[in-house]
């Protein structure tokens, strides 16, 4: 169910804060989006994932992997930010982290998707800031989609001969095996890897 409140009392956003509720709330262009705590699974697939990937990230010297990070639009600061599952910097923009989370254009970011959540609808943020890969997983059937930027907006990136998806940008790639399991993997070394 989706519910808009025309006016948010700071009464209940400070309980929020309290109850540590408003972890996952976001500002889309001043407005605030309060999505329900992410299910055992969902959150489940976000803390293996992001491990495997951190651990990939520290192997090949490539940047760092942080889960629920704020990224933000750096001229709205407190108006315009959203919270991917997974936030990837690379080394050379590690300028971009902050105490806040990451100002400005992450290299990629990972959603898991859940039932009627805004993946997608994040997607023309993630293009404004310039984030050049994002990676979407259902929740429930574990499939992998990979999008690149292009322009403004994001393509998909079609599986391989052996039904891979790409993340070049991460160093790993993606195969759905069958329901609900999923095969992350190292791309220099296939025997890296991890289910999901």
């Amino acid at each position: 169910m989706k519910a808009v409140m025309l006016s948010v009392s700071e009464t209940l956003l400070e309980e929020r804060r309290k109850r540590g509720a408003d972890r996952w709330d976001e500002m889309w262009e001043g407005v605030l989006h309060m999505p329900p705590p992410p299910s055992w699974g969902h959150q489940g697939i976000v803390t293996k994932l992001g491990g495997f990937l951190d651990s990939e990230c520290d192997r090949r010297s490539l940047g760092t992997v942080v889960t629920q990070a704020g990224l933000y639009d750096e001229d709205e600061l407190d108006s315009d930010y959203r919270v991917p599952d997974v936030v990837f910097v690379s080394k050379s923009r590690l300028r971009l982290i902050q105490d806040r989370g990451v100002v400005g254009a992450a290299d990629a970011v990972i959603e898991v998707r859940s039932p009627d959540d805004e993946t997608y609808e994040k997607f023309p943020f993630f293009a404004r800031l310039g984030v050049r890969q994002v990676i979407v997983i259902d929740a429930r059937t574990r499939k992998p989609e990979v999008y690149l930027l292009a322009g403004k907006g994001y393509a998909a990136v079609a599986p391989d001969s052996e039904g891979w998806l790409v993340a070049g940008i991460l160093g790993v790639r993606f195969r759905w095996i069958s329901k609900r399991r999923l095969r992350v993997e190292a791309i220099d070394n296939p025997k890296i890897g991890i289910e999901l």
